[in-house]
């Protein structure tokens, strides 16, 4: 019953981390730990990352669990999902733009937008080909279709 409880949550969201699960089934610490390292060893579950681990079920594709991550990031998340829409639109936003609609400030905006491009889940765009300032670089989803889908698969 309780292993269901966990597994099923994992299986809702990809990527959930270990305070997320106690949360999220009010269960306590060590019925939690007991069933992750159950579902570990059977094979079931697997841990991704070493500090701050995330849990998937052994059936999520290595090349999505570093997406699910970043994406569990709710200012990663904000940036990707207005990005999507820009992508939808065919449009490109600056970072500027982005820090107003997403509420944050430009710094946080910065690292996460690093973040996103690094894994290849962005890229940067030059808007204004005459001139390399900061104001013309503009930011867009790297593969909008794949992206979309996986959002949805993956209930981010």
């Amino acid at each position: 019953m309780r292993k269901e409880i966990v597994i099923d949550l994992i299986e809702k969201m990809p990527g959930v981390s270990y305070n997320e699960i106690v949360r999220e089934t009010r269960l306590s610490n060590g019925v939690i730990s007991h069933y992750l390292i159950k579902l570990m060893e059977s094979g079931e579950v697997e841990k991704e990352g070493i500090k701050r681990g995330k849990y998937f079920l052994k059936n999520i594709p290595k090349k999505d669990r570093k997406m699910i991550t970043l994406l569990r990031n709710n200012t990663n998340n904000d940036i990707f999902k207005l990005l999507i829409k820009n992508f939808n639109n065919n449009t490109i936003s600056t970072q500027n733009e982005i820090s107003k609609r997403v509420n944050k400030s430009a710094s946080t905006i910065s690292v996460s937008l690093k973040d996103l491009q690094r894994n290849n889940i962005i890229e940067r765009v030059i808007m204004n080909k005459s001139s390399k300032i900061s104001s013309d670089i503009g930011f867009k989803i790297l593969n909008g279709k794949l992206s979309t889908n996986n959002l949805v698969k993956y209930n981010l």
